[in-house]
């Protein structure tokens, strides 16, 4: 007890002079000691590795943190993510690995795109409402760098990206393009932390969907929870790199379907739910009643849709897009409901999702409920808009 004590009380120290903020510290530290028989000879030999390597701990942290900056990546040559070097120039550009000398490059994202004959970008090109996305991994991003200029770095560890785009951006007629990273850091814990970090010019937050963000951050979260699955496999020693990119491989795929996805997604909806609605086959007619009373318990988000479901009485359940947008209505048992969320493919709503949709469906029932314009007024059954007369011979 007294010999932990004493590691405690020196590993305690050490945080406080390197700046660790209290919040931050874990309630252990795996340290490997190795405990001399003899301590006139190899007792202080023992002890100065025992400071480095909780020191050595700590600076890889404190250079991972450093190391990230909101749209932007990690220059090896300048040491540095806060200089020009590290970020896009142009909206459309997306990261396209490290030079020799450990320099990032960027270059357009429709460019490479069509280089590679990505699937969507000729939907794009024609003008279509499309995300087009491409995986790319960490080995590749890093072909022309050099060992000396950070090949092996661990400062900033790109596993991986999601290059993806073009985005619609509020108040503006450009469209943006991202790579989002997915990067490999440590804990103090010396447990390996996984983090996305979007780099583009844009910000996350000026996109015209704001459910880009809202997949960001559901992502991180899984990223949490895998990056305990990770040090799990890594128990007794890190794996290859080969192996640890073929474990987040699937995970990025997820994260290229669901942002490809919502294009797709947002321009078939509308149309289909006015097909419902007029077939007359679905409870439509009670979709916006039943979402305005809808109480937090009954607002879930559909994972594999992308869409906001309500429960509504009588086993009403309808679907909208995170816009508000009506989707469809059907009639849903209890049970149906049940293994939907057990498979986990409805969730609860986030406070968030439920904030932002409440926002939405105010705006699209002010909507409905605002009066016609002059322009837009219904004229008299056979009668002509005014200021126009009818086609001689018309006989409507």
């Amino acid at each position: 007890m007294t010999s932990l004590r004493s590691l405690s009380s020196m590993a305690q120290g050490l945080l406080e002079v390197e700046g660790i903020d209290f919040l931050s510290r874990p309630r252990w530290m795996d340290v490997k000691v190795r405990i001399p028989l003899d301590m006139r000879r190899d007792g202080s030999k023992a002890a100065a590795k025992v400071v480095e390597e909780v020191l050595r701990r700590v600076r890889e942290v404190k250079e991972n943190e450093r190391a990230i900056e909101p749209g932007a990546v990690y220059c090896y040559f300048s040491e540095s993510s806060k200089g020009e070097s590290s970020r896009a120039t142009d909206i459309r550009q997306v990261f396209d690995g490290y030079g020799s000398t450990g320099r990032p490059v960027f270059s357009d994202f429709v460019t490479m795109a069509i280089e590679r004959k990505d699937a969507g970008i000729t939907e794009l090109l024609a003008g279509e409402d499309m995300i087009v996305t491409r995986v790319t991994m960490g080995r590749v991003l890093r072909t022309a760098q050099l060992a000396e200029f950070g090949k092996a770095s661990p400062v900033y560890r790109i596993l991986g990206q999601v290059d993806a785009g073009l985005f619609p951006v509020l108040n503006s007629k450009e469209r943006a393009a991202f790579s989002f990273q997915l990067l490999r850091g440590k804990t103090l814990e010396g447990l390996p932390r996984l983090r996305v970090n979007p780099v583009g010019l844009a910000d996350i937050t000026d996109l015209a969907d704001p459910a880009i963000a809202q997949i960001l951050s559901r992502f991180q979260q899984k990223l949490d929870v895998e990056s305990l699955r990770l040090a799990g496999m890594e128990k007794d020693e890190e794996l290859a790199e080969e192996k640890v990119e073929e474990f987040v491989l699937p995970l990025l795929q997820e994260l290229a379907k669901q942002i490809g996805g919502r294009a797709r997604r947002k321009g078939r909806r509308t149309q289909h739910a006015n097909e419902r609605a007029a077939g007359g086959d679905r409870p439509t007619s009670k979709a916006y009643e039943d979402a305005s009373k809808a109480h937090d318990q009954d607002l879930y988000w559909d994972e594999q849709e992308g869409t906001i479901v309500v429960l509504g009485p009588r086993s009403r359940v309808h679907v909208f897009t995170d816009r508000a947008k009506h989707v469809t209505s059907v009639m849903m048992q209890g049970n149906a409901i049940g293994k939907r969320r057990q498979q986990g493919r409805w969730r609860p709503a986030e406070p968030g999702e439920r904030g932002e949709f409440r926002i939405q469906l105010r705006k699209q029932m002010a909507l409905a409920e605002a009066p016609p314009t002059p322009q837009d007024a219904p004229t008299e059954a056979g009668s002509p808009p005014p200021g126009e007369s009818s086609p001689a011979g018309d006989q409507s």
